[in-house]
């Protein structure tokens, strides 16, 4: 599914160097103390643990509570794409290197984990798994993990878990932002990748957690070492909503950095679309080589995914190709595709709908373009496939991981 930013907040990013500039005058703060963007929009959802991690320990954000340094933790630079050019990391060794705070517990009947995470290898080659942050408990956990097959994992009970397998060759040297949330009230867990809802089941999970919050490497569970840089990790006592995370991705830098794959920018052959992101998908045999007017129809179908998805979560119903255009209001906003589909010249787009279930395809128009294939038949889970040689149907070539950084065709 696809990691994307969705709205741009209107924060003022001239108060910062003004602030900055203010506090040198006076003398009165360290050297890290002017916020971006960032840092102010994760404070306003109010967590209850907030740690940025520029340094090898101290405090939280919010609330009173610390962290410390255990093994060979050091700091790096420059970290993630926060919009602070004194952005640094906790750079964590993969063998005996985390963050142990004073956060435990806090979370009942709903919590939510946010971290910006940079892998320095990938589990399966290094042989075990990489524990980005949690309170691990025998039989209730709250764990966010890479494992072995690379795929990212939160598990909130004492076993099964809601999975993303991200795209490997944006994986290692590369910035990501990961929330997960979780209700135990309506049984809704989701990962968002990037400020965008890649993965959603009903698994729930047992409330009351009460273990401490540690990141890189789980309390409970040995050998879990994380391998690269964690920045910006935090705590809630609630379930944050796709605005909200959507919120506090935009106000970074819009973009993974450094992530791989070719632009879908500019408009050549795309009647005038245009489009800042950076467009992933690899299947079996590793990275598909997408050009330009597959890069557009990849945005389309993930855009139909995201409203689809929206649809299923909150009206408990899929809805129709011309609800896609007009505006869908879900949870109190109205999500609508960016643009209308027939304005592709490369591709005809079609969606099936009924029920819970529904299926897109984006036809091409011309020899030497891949057809695409999107099915969902139940909350949180779409199969996606692709042809290398005209229209698609969910039997072709499986796409097994996909990422879209930067830009959205679904918006509010």
């Amino acid at each position: 599914m696809s990691p994307n930013n969705f709205i741009v907040l209107a924060w003022s990013r001239a108060a910062v160097p003004v602030l900055a500039a203010i506090a040198g005058l006076l003398c009165i703060l360290p050297a890290h103390a002017a916020q971006s963007d960032f840092v102010t929009a994760v404070t306003a959802t109010h967590p209850i643990a907030y740690y940025r991690l520029d340094a090898t320990s101290g405090k939280s954000q919010v609330g009173a509570t610390t962290y410390k340094p255990i093994g060979g933790v050091t700091t790096g630079s420059p970290g993630a794409p926060i919009g602070d050019p004194n952005s640094q990391f906790a750079q964590l060794n993969g063998k005996d290197a985390y963050i142990l705070t004073t956060q435990a517990g806090g979370v009942n009947t709903a919590g939510s984990i946010m971290a910006w995470v940079n892998l320095a290898s990938l589990p399966s080659k290094e042989g075990h798994f990489f524990y980005v942050a949690g309170e691990s408990q025998s039989g209730n956990d709250l764990d966010l993990q890479f494992e072995n097959d690379n795929a990212l994992r939160f598990f909130t009970a004492g076993g099964g878990s809601v999975a993303f397998a991200p795209p490997l060759a944006s994986l290692v040297n590369h910035w990501h932002l990961i929330v997960v949330t979780v209700d135990t009230v309506s049984k809704v867990r989701v990962i968002y990748w990037d400020g965008k809802p890649v993965a959603t089941d009903g698994g729930g999970g047992r409330a009351g957690k009460t273990t401490a919050f540690s990141i890189g490497a789980s309390t409970y569970f040995g050998g879990r070492f994380f391998k690269g840089g964690i920045q910006e990790a935090a705590l809630w006592n609630r379930a944050l909503n796709r605005s909200e995370v959507s919120a506090i991705y935009a106000a970074s830098s819009g973009t993974s950095s450094g992530a791989t794959g070719a632009g879908a920018s500019g408009s050549s052959g795309s009647g005038g679309l245009s489009t800042t992101a950076k467009v992933d998908a690899d299947d079996a045999s590793g990275p598909i080589k997408l050009i330009h007017e597959e890069q557009i129809a990849i945005m389309f179908m993930g855009a139909m995914e995201e409203i689809e998805h929206d649809c299923q979560l909150s009206l408990q119903h899929v809805c129709t190709f011309e609800q896609l255009l007009k505006g869908v209001n879900v949870n109190g906003h109205v999500d609508r595709l960016k643009f209308d589909p027939k304005v592709d010249p490369n591709y005809t787009y079609t969606l099936a709908a009924s029920g819970m279930a529904w299926e897109a395809h984006a036809n091409p128009k011309k020899p030497g373009l891949s057809g695409f294939c999107w099915m969902s038949r139940s909350i949180g889970t779409t199969v996606t496939t692709y042809n290398p040689n005209g229209v698609a149907g969910w039997t072709d070539k499986e796409i097994l991981g996909r990422g879209i950084s930067g830009d959205s065709f679904a918006i509010q």
